[in-house]
């Protein structure tokens, strides 16, 4: 018998919406209480939109199982860890994976997940929290094969034995959200004593607690807060280098984690020498893959499938030996164009199905699940039709922030409906 799960809050919600209880719902009305509207496209093979499991999927039960605990009783927590290149990074389409799963009731969501002052990099940043920042840095990323002994979870860092340094961080810029935290775990490394992180909050210092096992440092807020003021303490020829914020509280929940490099590849991610400690930190549940684009756009003769899978199984080991539990979500590349150089231009990427091949026959190995959002989106040159409606950006690689929004709401849709109707049993 299939379970249809779903917060009873929710439920209760769109029950008086329509007036009637929620023990009435029928099956359908329950699905539809949980998944988000979509506009009508005829190119998008909207029925398709599921999560395909080649082989098993006793990972997920097990996230699912947690999902039923923490939905029915608010207890337990669930730990989401995005990872990917430019469409990760840029932070409109995790914000919007994110954001829909709290419209699953106010008590699903919980800290805000990882953050990192990408503005130090002069790259582009999420528009959903700000880090301001002064002083004098410097900066690394694992798109370059140099310098990268420092990197970990956000596969970036930034340094500064600058005493003016500081870092302002506005996890809630707009209306839009309300996160809070009562501690911030600042990961990153000092070359001596002498350099360490601190915060200055309501005119006193917040000295933190160095914790050796996972490279970071812990300062403890006497309130709730959405707003910190952090301090690079420098003695003379300290050096302290960040590799990434956590703002962290107690409350049970989900916490969705995004973490993208513009450019970032399997290699460059594997090249990150604590991302395997920065992961058993954060043990996630869930994983969704994200990386590929940058591995295919090479010409079809120099994109090796076999190595491209190799290159995934040490970055899924990684994962499981954070959790061996972790319930591994692969996402298949989207259309986009592939520059051949000036004499041969641009045309329609042949290596996307090939990736697409490769992540089914990664998730048969490893018991995880597809969604195959090449497929879905139209398959091979839809990326033009994306573009007709404005969904694209003119290279036909990135999105639009629309377009960003609705692989957003259909990838979530393929999640909740797949856990809708779990077996249960």
């Amino acid at each position: 018998m299939k379970k249809y799960r779903i917060l009873s809050g929710l439920l209760a919600a769109f029950a008086l919406l329509v007036g009637c209880h929620a023990h009435e719902r029928n099956d359908s009305v329950r699905r539809e209480a949980a998944l988000r509207p979509l506009p009508d496209y005829p190119f998008i093979r909207y029925g398709d939109n599921t999560l395909q499991f080649p082989s098993g999927r006793a990972d997920f039960d097990t996230l699912y199982h947690k999902m039923d605990s923490l939905l029915s009783t608010g207890k337990g927590k669930i730990n989401i860890l995005h990872i990917g290149g430019s469409h990760v990074q840029a932070g409109y389409l995790s914000h919007r994976l994110r954001m829909n799963f709290s419209t699953l009731g106010d008590s699903v969501m919980t800290a805000r997940g990882v953050v990192f002052p990408f503005r130090i990099l002069r790259t582009n940043a999420p528009q959903n929290y700000r880090i301001g920042f002064t002083g004098t840095w410097e900066s690394c990323r694992c798109i370059k094969p140099n310098g990268t002994d420092t990197l970990g979870l956000t596969g970036a860092a930034v340094s500064t034995g600058d005493p003016s340094a500081n870092l302002t961080l506005r996890l809630n810029p707009s209306d839009t959200s309300a996160w809070h935290f009562t501690r911030l775990r600042i990961l990153g490394y000092a070359n001596d004593t002498t350099a360490y992180p601190y915060a200055i909050h309501r005119g006193d210092t917040l000295l933190p607690q160095h914790d050796t096992a996972t490279h970071s440092f812990l300062i403890h807020y006497p309130e709730a807060c959405d707003t910190a003021d952090i301090r690079i303490h420098t003695g003379e020829g300290g050096r302290f280098t960040l590799t990434g914020i956590l703002p962290e509280n107690d409350r049970d929940g989900l916490v969705y984690h995004a973490v993208g490099i513009n450019g970032a590849d399997v290699p460059a991610w594997l090249r990150c020498r604590h991302l395997p400690e920065d992961l058993k930190l954060i043990r996630p549940d869930l994983a969704i893959f994200g990386i590929g684009i940058n591995d295919a756009n090479v010409p079809p003769q120099k994109f090796d499938p076999e190595q491209f899978k190799a290159h995934y199984r040490e970055l899924i080991a990684l994962f499981k030996s954070a959790n061996p539990h972790c319930a591994l979500l692969f996402v298949t590349n989207n259309d986009c164009l592939l520059n051949l150089g000036r004499r041969h231009g641009k045309r329609t990427n042949p290596n996307t199905a090939r990736v697409a091949k490769a992540f089914k026959e990664l998730a048969a190995e490893t018991g995880g699940a597809v969604w195959d959002q090449y497929h879905i989106m139209g398959g091979s040159r839809s990326s033009a039709l994306w573009r007709g409606k404005r969904l694209m950006r003119p290279d036909r690689i990135h999105f639009t922030a629309e377009g960003y929004h609705l692989i957003g709401d259909m990838l979530y849709n393929a999640i909740i409906t797949d856990y809708l109707q779990a077996d249960g049993n």
